[in-house]
């Protein structure tokens, strides 16, 4: 996992599950928000997920918040979000729906096929890592603290090379 340094002098060397369920909580309600919204999200992710006081956060330079956002970003979105893909390498591609002449009459006359709400990206993430926690606790015998506190690229690591092995045993 790459090295992150953050504005304040903090560096993170890695990224607990606990981190990282938090930061998905945060993205989960900010998913189309504004601007003001999207700043507000950062402040926070810095805030409750590396430990920045808040007070710190607000006398930083705008520019130097943005830039640790944006490496935070990267490194949840372009790293270990794209590990948990990996543990599925065969996963279907996402099926456009195309719309149908009879969309609006089924609507108003209760005939949708689709039961399942459209479902938010982050929450299915912060899923994931729940089931991952579960996986944990059951196979490594871990508590659910210790799991929250565990590397989450080590533990996905794991659970990769369970799935690996699975047929073996």
């Amino acid at each position: 996992m790459p090295e992150l340094e953050l504005p304040c002098g903090q560096t993170c060397t890695a990224v607990s599950v606990k981190m990282y369920r938090k930061y998905t909580e945060i993205m989960e309600r900010n998913e189309d928000g504004t601007i003001e919204d999207a700043v507000d999200a950062n402040m926070r992710i810095l805030s409750q997920v590396f430990d920045m006081p808040m007070g710190r956060i607000r006398e930083m330079d705008a520019e130097d918040v943005l830039t640790a956002a944006k490496e935070i970003h990267f490194l949840m979105q372009d790293v270990i979000t794209q590990k948990f893909l990996d543990l599925n390498p065969e996963r279907p591609e996402l099926v456009e729906k195309e719309k149908s002449a009879f969309d609006e009459y089924d609507e108003e006359n209760g005939y949708n096929d689709d039961d399942q709400e459209e479902r938010n990206f982050w929450r299915v993430c912060r899923e994931n890592v729940d089931r991952v926690v579960k996986l944990c606790i059951r196979l490594m015998k871990s508590s659910y603290q210790e799991c929250m506190e565990s590397d989450i690229m080590s533990l996905l690591d794991y659970v990769a090379f369970e799935i690996k092995t699975l047929k073996e045993n």
